[in-house]
Parts: structure tokens; sequence; C-alpha cells
């Protein structure tokens, strides 16, 4: 509990009524003088009357407009910046960060504050965030050495094997305790796989296929983490969010497109027409005053579909994307 000094009723009485035109609150104005809330706001009624509610009002609108002004200036010169990073799915708190550690005079909690009203669509911290790429792509490898039976080939991973990409696999697997022999299993799996897709260059799995295996062999394995992290491999919707599409992380690895599956299929809608649905949304949503969310999306769509326009669903555009943030994100200028 706050104390003050000892003061004449009067001077206390008057220092209530200060203090609450500063905007303070009668809470904490009680406790600094071992009263409850309804004493303070009786006595203020009293001594100060309507001049105190008055002057309370002025201070707080004051202050208000004081911070608006700061949020104003801080995202008229460091907006465009944060924009550019939240299009590359930077987080807002590393957006801060970033931006205090280049400009130092930023007043960080303003920074934070101005980020956190301001329209601009920032990455939230994600699953995938804790894989790298090279856990990612050995992901896919295991699953694919997983769904074509293959031996663990222990002499080829030794020699073949990225280091890099053996320790992310164990660093990965080290939250789950999965043992050293399972690691060795699935390294050896790996470097199967690869040697399999060397030989035989038509070898692939579908998105569908690896998703259906990751849900078998992480319960069979036990790769779940003591400590709740997600567990390895990385989910279908992981790797497309990382490389774009399922059939572009095939790609970018050298393994065969999966034949029952398909980039991104466009197939009733163009990219660009996903891109204008989104952009024409996000301009209707700040026209009416709403929040562009997932939910008003299919309603705008529902409602264009009544007036004889179509547009992609929201389940499509979120499979474009990847979430619907990214959505947002890709149509931010």
């Amino acid at each position: 509990m706050t104390t003050t000094p000892e003061l004449s009723r009067e001077q206390r009485d008057t220092a209530m009524v200060e203090r609450y035109g500063d905007g303070e609150t009668l809470d904490a104005i009680g406790q600094s003088f071992g009263i409850t809330r309804e004493r303070v706001r009786q006595i203020i009624a009293k001594v100060g009357g309507t001049n105190a509610e008055e002057s309370r009002r002025k201070r707080i609108a004051a202050r208000e407009a004081a911070t608006r002004a700061a949020h104003e200036a801080f995202l008229a010169e460091y907006g465009e910046l944060a924009r550019q990073m939240a299009k590359r799915g930077v987080t807002r708190p590393d957006t801060v960060l970033k931006l205090q550690a280049l400009y130092p005079a930023i007043d960080v909690d303003v920074a934070e504050e101005a980020l956190r009203e301001s329209d601009i669509v920032f990455s939230k911290s994600q699953p995938d965030d804790i894989f790298s790429k090279e856990a990612v792509t050995a992901g896919i490898w295991f699953l694919l050495g997983s769904d074509l039976s293959l031996t663990p080939d222990y002499g080829w991973a030794a020699v073949n094997l990225d280091l890099n990409l053996m320790s992310e696999v164990r660093a990965a697997l080290e939250s789950a305790e999965v043992s050293p022999e399972d690691v060795a299993t699935i390294l050896g799996v790996i470097g199967a796989a690869r040697r399999h897709v060397v030989e035989n260059p038509s070898a692939s799995i579908t998105g569908a296929r690896y998703q259906e295996l990751r849900e078998e062999l992480v319960v069979a394995l036990g790769l779940v983490s003591k400590q709740g992290a997600f567990p390895w491999p990385p989910t279908r919707q992981t790797v497309m969010k990382r490389f774009g599409g399922w059939n572009e992380a095939l790609q970018a690895m050298g393994i065969g497109l999966a034949s029952k599956g398909r980039p991104k299929g466009l197939v009733k809608f163009t990219r660009e027409d996903y891109d204008d649905a989104v952009s024409d949304f996000c301009s209707y949503a700040k026209v009416a005053e709403t929040n562009a969310t997932f939910a008003a999306y299919d309603e705008w769509v529902k409602d264009g579909l009544a007036a004889g326009r179509s547009r992609p669903s929201g389940a499509s555009v979120r499979n474009i994307y990847g979430t619907w943030a990214d959505a947002l994100r890709s149509v931010q200028e």
C-alpha cells in the first residue's frame, strides 16, 4: 500500500481532488490514504464538486490527444518500414526490436502501442517458426522414406547427409526425449530416402499422405514434446507455408511432383482474382469501419453471390495464402 506524509484533513482532501483531477483512479487514491474508493468519491464530490470532474475530463482528454499525436508521429516516420517488415512475416514485437536497434531514440512503448492500434497486419508466432528449413525438409525426407518402407541406410547417411540437417533433426527431437537409437533410425531413413530419389527420380509423396503418416508416426514414436512444443515432423500446413505450396517444397528438394497433388490449383480463379478479392474486401471493411476478419470475408462473399458477383471462398483464400493473416499481409501496400 502506498503511503503519504501526515496531512491535515483539509490538505488531504485538497490533495485527493488534485490527484483525481490529474486522472488518478479512486482506488489508487483510496489505497494511498487508507480509505475506500467510495469514501474518496464522497470527499471529492463534496470538496471539488463539478470542477474536479471537469478538470479530470480535460486532463484525460489532453493526455489522450498527446498519445494519439505521438502514435501518429511514429507511424508517419516509421509506419512504412513496419509495413514492409510485416509483409515479410516479421512479428510486431520483432519489428519494434529491429526499429529500436537501428533508431535508438524510439520510445518502445509508443512504438508498440502505435503498431498495435494501426491497420498493419503482423505475423504472429506460428508453430512453424520453431523449425529451421533443414528440419522441415528432413521431415519430408523421413516420411517419404517411411511411405516407401525403406530400410535405414546408415552408411549413405554418414557420407552424404549434411551435418546441419543431422543437427537440426537431433535438436528438433530433443524436447520429445527420443532415444539416440530412434534418432539414428530416423537419420538412416532420411539417408535411404535421399539415395532412393537419386536412383528413382519419379519417387514422390502427396501432401495428404505426408500428413496421414505424420499423425501415425508422431504417436507411434512418441514425438510429443514433454515441454508442450510442437512435435517434429512439422505439419503439411507448415511445409506449405515455408515453401509456398506442397509441390513447391518437393521441387525445391529435387523430389518428383506428387501426381495426385496440384501446385495451388487455381481452377476457378486466378491468383490475381484472389489478390483482388482480398484487396477489395479490405477496402470494403475500411469504409464500413469493420474488422477485416475471416468470418466477415465469408459474409461479404455470400452477399456478393446474392448480387451476382462470384469471389473465392474464405476456405480457398486460406488454402492459397496459408493463413488469413497471410492473405491480409499480401495485399498491404
